[in-house]
């Protein structure tokens, strides 16, 4: 289960700490509404999911993007990048279908939570 032990530490890696300093930002306020019980419950992620999600968390830079006046939409994950994140983490062949079809589930609810 993610995030339900230690609520706020288990979320902070060395990533997200490095990333949160170059900018000036307080790691610890970024996800402590959510650690701390003000946003989406704690999740169990399945192991039959494991890989698509590794898969959607390798290609979380790498969103087509428009921009126009009106400001940024989010059209979906460079398929390429998925390919590419895919071989990398070696996902076999044989997996590849159903592991873009959960993808492709996770990369739907994103749009819908980046186009609010």
């Amino acid at each position: 289960m993610l995030g339900a032990a230690n609520r706020v530490h288990d979320e902070l890696d060395d990533d997200l700490r490095s990333q949160c300093a170059s900018l000036g930002l307080d790691p610890v306020r970024l996800v402590s509404s959510t650690a701390s019980g003000g946003g989406p419950p704690p999740f169990e992620l399945w192991p039959e999911h494991q890989e698509a999600f590794e898969v959607f968390h390798a290609c979380r830079t790498q969103w087509r993007v428009v921009a126009g006046a009106a400001g940024a939409w989010f059209q979906g994950l460079d398929f390429g990048a998925v390919d590419v994140a895919m071989k990398r983490l070696g996902i076999p062949r044989a997996r590849q279908r159903e592991v873009f079809l959960q993808l492709q589930v996770m990369e739907d609810e994103g749009i819908a939570v980046l186009n609010v």
